[in-house]
């Protein structure tokens, strides 16, 4: 096995000056505190509470009853809401187990900045990049609400973090640890949430990869596959078939048309439209505008807003307002500053949205290109981080134009992606880090600083 780096990229740990260690556990605790506040402000009643305290009761009861609805909404979620029940006798169940995530989502946060020391080399760039993922006002409050999309960035960052440990071990005992260590995540994660189920595929298609690269052997490549893919495949196995038990009477919640649904069609889904430029004042989902003579919401509204748009909104902004007393607030519209400031934001990180797509379109590119000359492969992390956020992304993005309800359902909200969205900042930061590499110090530093400007705008915009 090699350890010769591609593209000037670090293939092990860069060292961390004990600056930016100090600077990245300051960063943490901001990241845990900001999540404390969000808890006070009643931010862990978001959406679908009630059916998630109903599958949390239901648990309660019977400690077998794992579904509630469908077999899209895991376990982990009840388990750690009966967790909350049991630690607090009943008195404030989901405010407990809101700590408890904010807590898991900080720990992703450290494995996200471990994971960063492999292939970005600038101490500045490493920070920005976890500012930036760690404060977007949708990672904001989706670490803290009470639903599964709160508990799956801390198994989808551990996946991460020990697979690249695993690819990237010198040790053959510390490759098969960490290989090991990738399918535990892996299966933590199918209790968590669906898109687990894809994830498997991203890590062989990682390991193929790596070695096509000739950064492995192809023994170790195969020892590495086998470790890793058998147990999350059971674990997905077994959660299906006890969905299949529970549910059997259930009626279908969700719907395929693979004839096309009809509600978001692909030219919603890839185009913008004229009147997609309203989303710069930062409309709330629950947000009334006159369409056709009458008073509907308008973000939800069929065809009112392409895909796009509306991933735009709803990354930079607390799009259904629920930093401001979750569902407790009645619908009440964004005040001021919180207004202005978000759209600030969403203005602002037009910019870093366009960087995240042209990162990924050259991520994609040299992926494709590496299977002809290995020579153009990003580093084993880019790899992984790029690989793994894709995985997660296209299956449920791409299968919008043939689901039904794909607006009114708020299937477009970030929510649903915020480990894509992570991967796709640090595929991102790699390569401002291969860009800058030749420039002087000083415009390193700079781009770092208007990041860390961008996070405090994000955080401040969803600050109670």
């Amino acid at each position: 096995m090699t350890s010769t780096p591609s593209f000037g990229t670090p293939s092990i740990a860069a060292a961390s000056p004990r600056w930016e260690r100090w600077a990245g556990w300051l960063l943490l605790a901001g990241f845990a505190a900001a999540g404390f506040n969000h808890i006070h402000t009643n931010t862990v009643f978001g959406q679908d509470f009630y059916l998630h305290t109903k599958g949390t009761e239901a648990m309660l009861a019977d400690a077998g009853r794992w579904f509630p609805q469908d077999f899209t909404n895991r376990p982990l979620l009840y388990a750690l809401g009966v967790i909350g029940h049991w630690l607090t006798h009943g008195k404030a169940p989901y405010e407990m187990a809101a700590v408890i995530y904010v807590l898991m989502n900080t720990l992703a946060l450290w494995f996200v900045h471990d994971t960063t020391r492999r292939f970005i080399a600038s101490p500045w760039l490493r920070l920005a990049a976890v500012a930036f993922v760690g404060f977007l006002p949708s990672t904001q409050v989706a670490v803290v609400v009470y639903a599964g999309d709160t508990i799956a960035q801390l198994p989808f960052a551990l996946t991460v973090w020990a697979l690249l440990r695993c690819l990237e071990s010198v040790s053959f005992r510390a490759c098969l640890g960490y290989a090991a260590l990738t399918g535990a995540a892996l299966v933590l994660g199918n209790f968590a949430r669906f898109p687990f189920v894809i994830l498997p595929a991203a890590v062989l298609v990682s390991v193929i990869l790596v070695w096509r690269c000739r950064r492995l052997s192809w023994q170790r490549g195969l020892l590495v596959a086998a470790l890793t893919l058998p147990a999350p495949t059971l674990a997905f196995a077994y959660i299906n078939h006890q969905a299949a038990v529970q549910l059997a009477k259930d009626p279908k919640h969700h719907s395929f048309h693979w004839e096309g649904a009809g509600d978001m069609t692909w030219r919603d889904l890839l185009l913008v439209k004229s009147t997609d430029v309203r989303i710069f004042n930062a409309p709330g989902y629950w947000e009334n505008e006159m369409i056709n003579g009458a008073l509907h919401y308008g973000l939800p509204y069929h065809q009112n807003y392409s895909y796009p748009a509306l991933i735009q909104l709803s990354t930079y902004t607390d799009v259904l307002d629920y930093a401001n007393d979750g569902q407790l607030d009645n619908g009440q519209v964004r005040p001021e500053p919180q207004k202005a400031l978000s759209k600030w934001s969403v203005r602002l990180g037009l910019v870093t949205s366009v960087g995240m797509l042209l990162a990924m379109l050259l991520f994609t590119f040299r992926t494709v290109a590496t299977l002809v000359k290995p020579r153009f492969a990003p580093s084993t992390g880019v790899i992984i981080w790029g690989m793994m956020a894709l995985a997660w992304y296209l299956p449920l993005v791409l299968s919008f134009p043939y689901m039904e309800n794909v607006y009114d359902w708020g299937y477009w909200l970030s929510r649903l992606v915020i480990p894509s969205l992570w991967g796709f900042g640090l595929v991102m930061f790699a390569e401002a880090d291969q860009r800058l590499a030749t420039r002087t110090r000083w415009v390193t530093v700079l781009v770092a600083v208007l990041i860390f400007a961008q996070a405090a705008l994000h955080l401040r915009s969803v600050w109670f």
